[in-house]
């Protein structure tokens, strides 16, 4: 809080500065129109011969979704037919007081979740089929109000949003209820999404920190009067404004600021563009020379298909010129030959299976990988320390800011994670060798040429401590690797999707192991499915007493979670648990006292990415569990070799590799 009070203050300080700095010197601002007649500026890559910097905005102002107007808010709630959905943080103990107060005070008829569906994630330019089936449904039953909760989470709070963004789109006014810490995501959600207003009932505290007692009280004292006038009250212009702020009719290239360089970074810092560390000064000059290195004219924006239509990037939904990403990678520090791969970021930044889960309290961190020539021409390492290196932090740098400016996301608003993030990397495979042992490099696994340059973007949940593999013996390695994958899953103990997305990083020397044994990258991943098996009652274990989105334990014994897993119950976002009775996992032996196990299959075919990375120093795996991953294509102007060769590079077909 203090530090909020600080930047408001602080910015307060800087607007006064900027109005006093404008009235002495008219050019503080000026649009393109008015500097291209006034003096024709060279693209440069030169920085201000004074200390003075006349700067643009990372940020793009124009978002891809119009939005609606909302529905009216109820006169009353006699007689009227509501719906109570979403399945949260405990969301059946305060739907259920919620329920029978209404009815109790104000007769109206309720359906449940089991009764009327979900619409969950909610995207009004692309809804999913799930989406339009709720709000078909909605309207069968005639629901006049729709409550949706409980928003305890990064990736629930959009989902149960989603519900009530859902039936406003539909014309029915609805309220989502969420814990105190998760209504500026409840809000900047519906904003960005086409729903001006987001009306909410604010749980205090955290839904899994009480009993069932405490919730059943709050629900009561504290949601139900909120949740009567959220859906009784008219919304104000005032809180449009509010959600909304200020939004000025800018150009994309106005000047933001002019000023010192020291004044440039408190400028960006108060105004939230900047994720605290000293960025470079982006001027028009340096924007203009860095476009050059592109496919892209300044106003192209970058989220577009072929088709012309606009991909949305959540959570801000912005419409992402050029010109900003070139904002971005200059202020991350990259060098302007480094534009195509920025921009097949940003293009990446539009996948479902990039973007879904970094919003989360888990706290996911998003990682880059380069293949093919472009990554050796501009010298990206796959070597030990490899996201230390030069190239790589500072693409990873990039990743940082356009996270924050051109997607939208900001920590405490719609990034959630409970200890904060780590700052996204960046890295390369070793392909000589991937050709050496017989292995496809990543990008040829997914079906690119061996010699097209591809940007992959995916996430993770953990950092370090690797397996050291101290054995040549190929079929130990592979019980090693599958081991770690049963103990490295999505969320600590795994408590949710056993079969999540992973990363596997292999040494030179780790691989060339494996290898002896499986031909193939393809091959080693059957292996796994078949080997990497958790115990049943690890499983039942973490899902039992480590979901404190459920709270499993009030409603069933461990026993009956066991069974019912065992015959493939389905979980929260997980259809079924894959159970066998198999032979005892190597690793546990001697531990276990007995021949064979029901174990669960942690590894999904197409679902693990294997990549040779990190030198030769060791011999080592390191997996990293968590989001799925996405490729693009690295688009290069036709005249790249000219290009890079003024900042020192040779041409990009001495990069190539033979297979």
């Amino acid at each position: 809080m203090k530090s909020n009070i600080f930047k408001r203050s602080l910015s307060l300080l800087l607007v006064l500065m900027c109005l006093i700095s404008t009235a002495v010197v008219s050019s503080t601002s000026y649009s393109a129109v008015e500097s291209d007649a006034a003096v024709a500026v060279e693209a440069s890559n030169a920085e201000p011969a004074q200390n003075e910097y006349k700067i643009v905005s990372p940020v793009p102002s124009g978002s891809s979704i119009t939005p609606i107007t909302q529905p009216a808010r109820l006169d009353t709630l006699n007689g009227k037919t509501v719906a109570l959905v979403g399945g949260s943080f405990s969301a059946s103990v305060t739907h259920a007081i919620i329920r029978d107060l209404l009815v109790k005070d104000f007769g109206c008829k309720i359906y449940f979740m089991d009764e009327i569906g979900k619409g969950g994630t909610y995207n009004p330019n692309n809804p999913s089929d799930k989406s339009i089936e709720f709000q078909k449904k909605l309207k069968e039953y005639k629901v006049d109000a729709v409550i949706s909760g409980n928003c305890g989470c990064g990736i629930c709070t959009v989902k149960e949003t989603g519900n009530g963004l859902a039936a406003e789109c539909a014309g029915i006014p609805a309220v989502v209820v969420g814990a105190e810490a998760f209504v500026p995501q409840i809000e900047s959600t519906g904003y960005n999404r086409g729903v001006p207003v987001v009306r909410t009932a604010a749980y205090p505290g955290a839904f899994a920190s009480d009993t069932t007692e405490e919730q059943q009280r709050k629900a009561r004292e504290v949601l139900y009067p909120q949740i009567v006038t959220a859906l009784t009250t008219q919304i104000t212009q005032d809180e449009i404004d509010r959600i909304a702020g200020e939004i000025a009719s800018k150009k994309y290239d106005d000047i933001v600021f002019t000023g010192s360089f020291e004044r440039v970074q408190q400028f960006y810092e108060v105004g939230e563009m900047s994720d605290g560390l000293t960025v470079v000064p982006p001027t028009r000059e340096k924007v203009e020379y860095y476009l050059q290195y592109t496919t892209y004219e300044a106003t192209d924006i970058v989220n577009a298909r072929n088709d012309g239509t606009i991909q949305d990037v959540p959570p801000a939904n912005r419409k992402i010129y050029a010109y900003h990403v070139a904002a971005n990678a200059i202020m991350a520090g990259c060098p302007p030959e480094y534009m195509p791969l920025c921009i097949a970021i940003v293009r990446c930044f539009a996948n479902g299976n990039f973007y879904k889960s970094l919003a989360s309290t888990h706290g996911w961190t998003p990682y880059v990988l380069i293949s093919g020539p472009i990554a050796r021409q501009l010298g990206f390492s796959y070597e030990d320390g490899m996201i230390n290196e030069e190239a790589n932090k500072l693409l990873g740098r990039f990743v940082s800011l356009a996270m924050l400016n051109l997607a939208g996301y900001k920590i405490k608003e719609n990034r959630m994670g409970t200890f904060g993030y780590m700052l996204p990397f960046a890295f390369a495979e070793d392909e000589q060798t991937c050709l050496d042992i017989g292995w496809n490099p990543y990008h040829v696994e997914k079906g690119y040429d061996l010699n097209r340059s591809v940007i992959t973007c995916g996430s993770t949940l953990t950092w370090g401590n690797p397996i050291d593999i101290g054995t040549t013996d190929s079929e130990k390695a592979i019980q090693l690797l599958a081991w770690d994958v049963t103990e490295k899953q999505q969320n600590g103990l795994g408590n949710t999707n056993p079969r999540e997305a992973r990363m596997i990083w292999l040494t030179k020397d780790a691989a060339e192991t494996i290898a002896s044994g499986c031909g193939s990258k393809s091959e080693l991943e059957g292996v796994l499915k078949d080997t990497a098996r958790r115990p049943l009652w690890m499983r039942t274990y973490a899902h039992y007493w480590a979901n404190t989105g459920s709270k499993i334990h009030l409603n069933t014994t461990f026993d009956q979670h066991y069974n019912d897993l065992k015959r493939g119950a389905s979980t929260e976002n997980v259809e079924r648990d894959y159970v066998s009775t198999t032979l005892t996992p190597e690793w546990l032996a001697g531990v276990v006292p007995y021949e064979t196990l029901d174990t669960t299959q942690t590894i999904s075919e197409g679902n693990t990415g294997f990549v040779i990375t990190g030198g030769d120093i060791s011999s080592q795996i390191q997996i990293m569990p968590g989001g799925d991953c996405c490729s693009f294509n690295v688009n290069l102007p036709r005249d790249w070799n000219t290009l890079v060769a003024r900042e020192g590079y040779g041409p990009i077909e001495d990069y190539y590799l033979s297979e």
